[in-house]
This record gives C-alpha cells, structure tokens and sequence, in this order.
C-alpha cells in the first residue's frame, strides 16, 4: 500500500476547515497534518519548527492579516517539496494568474464538490497541476503573441485556439468540428503545444503558459 498524502490547511473558515479535515480523514490514501486559522499562525509554527511536513498545503486566499498570496513564496522557499493547492472564492484572473506565477501547483474555487477536491490532491500528489475550469476558460482568451520564448516554441495562433477550446472542456473530436479541421490535425496541433510547454495535460499547459509569459 502507498504512503498516504500528508495535507496541511491554512483556512480561516472553521466551518470550511472541518469539512475538509472530514474528506481527508475519510479518504484511506490522505494524512491529516495540521490546520493553522492565518498565515502569521503558519509562519510562526515554520519558525518554531512545529510545522509537520506537508506533501500538499491547502491555502486560502483572503487570509486575516497575512494574505495567502504573500504566503505563497515564503511555503516555496522554506517547504520547496510541498505542493500548494489553492482553495479560494476568488476568480478574479489576476490572482489567479499570480497565484500561479508564485508557484502554486493547483487552483480551485471552493464551490467545487469535495469529490473534485479529493481529486486534484491526487492527480497534483502524482505530478500534475490543477486549474478550475472556469478559470481556465477566463485565463486562455488572455493568450498573446508577447513572450520571453523564443519563436522555436512560441504556440501559434491555432494552437493557441486549440489549447482554449480543450481548457472550455472540448475533447479534440469536438474541437476538430469547431475549428473545421480534422482529428489528427487536432491531435498534432495538441502534441505540439505539449512538447513546447513541455507537459502532459491541459491544465499543466495552462499553468505552463502562464509562467513562460504566454499570458
């Protein structure tokens, strides 16, 4: 049987938190860590060197006092192994490509169902990253032309358009009918922006373009 995934919480929502703690103590593959109500309580347990280690901490944004923005690279430097998977009411697009930019390995809107929750801890436990998809949708038609990639890897228009329609929730033999080609050229096209970006998923490239200044 697999080590179970170590789950920290920064929530200031007690009632948020409990239905949390209750989907991770339920779930055989999950191990509660500990929950900290702000950002200052989190830190200070780093600096009391109390904090258990996390393979995941799920972090609020709108935090009291410290925000789970500026949290972000503090968990980067300090726990580089843990992964942060953002659970927030916020869909504003510029925190969530900030969010992102900072390193977070997921992002979620707190509406989404636990199921979805449990999850995104399991597919970003096993190296994938995580974007809701009604963010994905509001991120991608920010695309541009203008990035530090050099031409060799800059997505083209087409797989530009290709890589918003699978973030709406396309499969590819709907994006083919949509874009009025075929399935391989589809298929091709998803190929490619994976081996520019270098990932493995829609929303790895999401976050991918995001960071590579695509977005």
């Amino acid at each position: 049987m697999s080590e179970a995934i170590k789950i920290s919480i920064i929530e200031d929502n007690p009632q948020y938190t409990q239905s949390l703690q209750t989907m991770i103590s339920v779930s055989e593959q999950m191990e509660f860590v500990a929950s900290y109500e702000s950002g200052e309580a989190y830190l200070e347990s780093l600096n009391e060197n109390t904090a258990g280690v996390a393979d995941i901490v799920l972090l609020d944004l709108n935090l009291p006092g410290k925000s789970g923005l500026q949290l972000i690279p503090i968990i980067r430097k300090e726990m580089p192994e843990t992964n942060i998977l953002v659970l927030t009411q916020n869909n504003d697009y510029h925190t969530t490509i900030e969010a992102i930019r900072l390193g977070v390995a997921g992002y979620l809107l707190k509406d989404s169902p636990i199921a979805s929750i449990r999850e995104a801890i399991t597919e970003l436990h096993q190296g994938s990253s995580i974007i809701d998809p009604q963010l994905s949708k509001i991120v991608l038609q920010a695309l541009s032309g203008n990035s530090e990639l050099d031409d060799e890897n800059l997505l083209t228009e087409r797989e530009q358009q290709v890589l918003e329609l699978l973030a709406m929730g396309y499969v590819k033999k709907e994006v083919a009918v949509h874009m009025g080609v075929g399935y391989r050229t589809v298929s091709q096209y998803t190929e490619n922006i994976y081996k520019k970006l270098q990932v493995a998923n829609v929303a790895a490239a999401v976050a991918a373009a995001i960071r590579k200044g695509l977005i």
